[in-house]
């Protein structure tokens, strides 16, 4: 009970900042595990790209302060200080170049571990610099500078889609890196600085793993919504297109059986003059339950259009269609509002049958087939 009250709390929450978003989604918020492989090859372009652009960004501003070493510090000091920010520019550089695109997340991962890798050894290599040389004090400043890093690093987690868990393991990183930077130049912090510092570093990471989430939780939806359709759940015109013709292919291959399905809803058009708009969405919504209530579990149902759905069924015949879409028409689709029975009109086409050469030609088929059933005074099926 607690779990699932911990659960709706999880939902809730997200719900105020993002009502988009679907319950079952949340689960993907904490973890990669709940992510569909669209999800997760979405996400890993749009990490690979920001850390493209991020170590781009670095790549420039880095050597440039070397400018205030040779301005403020001695040669003895400057000199391998500039060595060093040359270097890490050219490690900044070299991750713009190696990574390019990313087709997985355990690459998008590893672009991430590359770019934040180069600004940690850079915090350590410094502190390790300032701890030999620095015997009079004159890198006080710079090494006051190096205590920034990790807080511009966790900051910049904030333009990565991450989940709770992937922010969780950055944000422990780099405290380890703060933590080990301590250990090799203890005297730049003391305790109660450090301690404090360890309190900044907290809040910031909270803040930074709140706005990834949210780039996480928008892309989800968006995501969603270009798969689904938004008012049925069941799959959009955009992704049925894909699932068609990865189908046909598939089918083509293997030199078996597909049937695509037309259906048309008769009359629908008058349920919305005649009693509004919702009273239409919820009539809707009940035929495509009704739709998806008679489907096995590899079928796919598709909003073709307004009030048009195509039925994708792998590995089903000519006759096999027909005779699914006839138990279709005698259990029906539910009443009207008026409490007369929805009727529709459905065309069928199959690729061995009807011998086609593209899926384009079986929609065609099953699109003529489905006037011809709707001439003849719908709730009918033409094959």
């Amino acid at each position: 009970m607690r779990a699932e009250n911990l659960s709706k709390l999880w939902a809730g929450a997200w719900a105020v900042l993002l009502d988009a978003l679907a319950d079952q989604d949340t689960r993907g918020l904490i973890s990669a595990k709940a992510h569909t492989a669209r999800l997760g090859a979405r996400r890993a372009r749009v990490i690979t790209a920001r850390v493209r652009l991020v170590a781009g960004v670095l790549a420039v501003l880095t050597p440039l302060w070397i400018v205030v070493d040779v301005w403020t510090l001695p040669p003895a000091a400057w000199y391998e200080l500039a060595a060093m920010r040359a270097v890490t520019a050219i490690a900044f550089a070299l991750v713009l170049m190696v990574v390019y695109r990313a087709l997985t997340l355990r690459d998008a991962y590893r672009a991430l571990l590359f770019l934040y890798a180069v600004p940690a050894a850079f915090v350590l290599l410094g502190y390790l610099l300032a701890s030999r040389i620095d015997a009079a004090g004159i890198l006080d400043g710079t090494v006051a500078g190096y205590a920034y890093l990790p807080f511009v690093m966790l900051a910049a987690l904030a333009i990565f889609p991450l989940t709770v868990v992937e922010s969780a393991s950055l944000t422990l990183l780099l405290l380890a890196v703060h933590l080990a930077s301590m250990a090799v130049h203890p005297a730049a912090l003391e305790w109660p600085t450090l301690l404090a510092s360890f309190w900044v570093l907290a809040l910031i990471a909270a803040m930074s793993m709140l706005a990834g989430l949210s780039q996480l939780a928008f892309l989800m939806a968006n995501l969603r919504e270009a798969i689904h359709d938004p008012l049925t759940g069941c799959y959009s015109r955009r992704s049925g297109e894909d699932l068609a013709e990865l189908h046909f292919a598939s089918a083509r291959r293997n030199r078996s059986t597909l049937a695509l399905v037309l259906v048309r809803l008769n009359n629908f058009e008058d349920i919305n003059e005649r009693f509004g708009q919702a009273t239409g969405d919820t009539a809707l919504k009940m035929i495509v339950g009704n739709l998806q209530g008679g489907m096995r579990s590899g079928d796919m149902l598709v909003r073709w259009a307004g009030i048009e759905y195509l039925l994708i069924l792998p590995g089903t015949s000519l006759d096999q269609a027909n005779a699914a879409k006839q138990r279709l028409l005698l259990h029906g689709l539910g009443l009207r509002p008026d409490d007369a029975p929805f009727t529709v009109s459905i065309g069928v086409a199959e690729k061995l049958h009807d011998s086609a050469e593209d899926w384009w030609e079986l929609i065609d088929l099953a699109s003529e087939r489905l006037r011809e059933a709707s001439k003849a005074g719908g709730n009918l099926v033409a094959a």
